[in-house]
């Protein structure tokens, strides 16, 4: 085999580092580098014309603007600017871009050629690996034909449907109305086919336009999922992505659309779901209710969640907790043979006096205390009496579950808590369960301490300027509601060993600047949106 000249293996070796360039492009796109707004309205949405470019089969779709006309795109860069890792990450990429390609500069080679928008779409390809697709908003064709003859120098061309595409060794490139597609020669036929209307595109997707359609217009940036998306991208992937594909998975799902805005001193993330009703319907989820225990829990907790049907619920937090769809199969389970068990150890039908507690609207929430935090429970009941009957029939069977295995079981002891009579259950040191029936409240809890909280609470949560800024403009009926007051929860983790993370120890000073955390839910059976809000004053 003949060996290479110098100049074929310097063209092959620019041709080989096409794919790390693009990927560094696109990489400063996603970050904002560098572009200041000038003006223009808050309400002003973003350009969003690239989608009509990607297949509508597309598994997974990001959006970024680039339009440095809109205020957003200012803030949204402000508040980057708060998290020190911002500053280094932004030059890790660049000195990337300009070690790919030499003499490469985004200031003087990308910036005066790239237009209001960038998308990277993951396509629906066979295999394992998903092809991709970058689509860039191109303002001066020649800047961009340039920029890419500097990285990659003289491609090989081939026509498309009259389009040319650029073939640059491991990636391919071509300009279709105004646009700059990079990827793969399967992934720019399909972008050219979708965009000339040859093949069905996700920007005329009926699902695509139900899910994104109600983003908010002062977004910076927006994504999409399809169901195969969230089950092959990122349920797997475990960790937070695997949290999340496991929470918004779903039988029912048909797409999901997040938005990313910029919003005073903080950020607001919004995830919409599009819904198949009738299987919807076939799986009930929590009912929306006007959150009033809210007003019960006190002021200094660190997490609450606020939900209906909490029986059902439980397995779907777990799910996404351990990032395994078994696990609430098996919480499932396990709640059936509790049921049955107490049912006929405690003579109580669980059903008809226990579970309906748990069926409205429930508030847990976890507050501070040495040598753990406390985790209470609290449920509203229209009959006391019947209330305190159906426990104390549970306490004997309760304590028989809970006892260690060959040791005696434990007996709960009536304890006075502010005038409320509460029941305590000692399972080993600084290990109980206590409960009490008052104020048409059942408060079930880890300490005396959470049960005597609620009693003699004095301000609330919601009386906390940190729920007051998260969480102020919540929907009047949710289906869910969280609050996290994420510093706390930090300092607690790092005292049970969090700090002994690397990899936390990496961003730890970014998570420091994120004071709270909170989350409304609402919806019915065709979608749901979700409002998260985090402070970063």
């Amino acid at each position: 085999m003949r060996a290479p000249t110098v100049a074929e293996a310097a063209a092959a070796a620019r041709r080989h580092r096409t794919a790390t360039v693009l990927v560094a492009l696109a990489a400063i796109v996603a970050l904002v580098f560098g572009l200041r707004a000038c003006g223009g309205e808050d309400a002003e949405p973003p350009a969003a014309g690239a989608a009509r470019m990607v297949p509508a089969d597309a598994l997974v779709y990001l959006h970024v603007s680039t339009d440095g006309s809109r205020p957003a795109v200012d803030r949204a860069l402000a508040l980057a600017e708060r998290f020190p890792s911002f500053p280094r990450l932004r030059d890790g990429v660049l000195r990337r871009l300009g070690q790919a390609g030499a003499g490469v500069s985004f200031d003087r080679d990308v910036r005066p050629w790239l237009g209001r928008e960038a998308a990277l779409a993951l396509l629906n390809t066979p295999g394992a690996t998903a092809g991709s697709l970058i689509v860039l908003d191109v303002t001066d064709r020649r800047r961009a034909q340039d920029f890419l003859r500097k990285v990659a120098g003289r491609p090989r061309s081939v026509r498309y449907r009259g389009t040319p595409i650029l073939e640059y060794g491991n990636a391919s490139a071509a300009f279709v109305d105004g646009d700059l597609a990079i990827g793969q020669v399967a992934g720019l036929r399909a972008a050219i086919d979708a965009q000339a209307g040859r093949l069905p595109s996700l920007a005329r997707a009926a699902t695509f336009r139900r899910a994104a359609g109600g983003l908010p217009a002062g977004r910076v940036a927006d994504a999409y999922a399809s169901p195969e998306g969230v089950t092959r991208l990122l349920a797997p992937q475990g960790g937070v992505l695997g949290a999340a594909g496991a929470l918004v998975s779903q039988p029912a799902l048909q797409g999901v659309a997040l938005a990313l805005t910029p919003e005073g001193d903080g950020a607001r993330l919004t995830v919409r779901s599009a819904l198949d009703a009738r299987a919807a319907r076939r799986r009930p989820r929590g009912r929306p209710f006007e959150p009033a225990l809210i007003d019960s829990v006190p002021e200094n907790a660190m997490a609450y969640l606020g939900l209906t049907r909490l029986d059902r619920a439980a397995g779907r937090l777990l799910s996404a907790g351990l990032a395994g769809g078994g696990a609430g199969r098996q919480v499932s389970q396990l709640l059936a043979r509790l049921r049955t068990d107490l049912a006929r150890r405690g003579g109580v039908d669980v059903r008809r006096d226990v579970l309906p507690l748990f069926q409205g609207e429930v508030a847990l929430w976890l507050a501070p205390d040495v040598p753990a935090p406390v985790l209470t429970l609290i449920a509203a009941t229209d009959d006391e009496e019947a209330t305190r009957e159906a426990f104390a029939r549970l306490q004997q069977p309760i304590a028989r579950l809970l006892a260690a295995r060959g040791d005696p079981a434990p007996a709960f002891r009536e304890v006075d808590v502010d005038g409320a009579q509460a029941f305590q259950l000692r399972l080993g040191p600084g290990i109980e369960l206590d409960y009490a029936v008052f104020d048409g409240k059942l408060v079930i809890s880890t300490s005396l301490a959470g049960v005597r909280a609620v009693k003699g609470r004095e301000r609330s949560l919601a009386d906390d300027p940190s729920f007051r800024a998260t969480l102020g403009d919540r929907p009047d009926r949710v289906t869910s509601l969280v609050f996290l007051d994420f510093r706390q929860l930090l300092r607690l983790a790092e005292r049970t060993g969090l700090n002994d993370s690397r990899s936390y120890l990496a961003i730890r000073r970014d998570l420091e600047q994120i004071e709270a955390v909170g989350a409304a839910a609402a919806g019915g059976d065709t979608e749901t949106t979700t409002e998260l809000f985090f402070q970063i004053p």
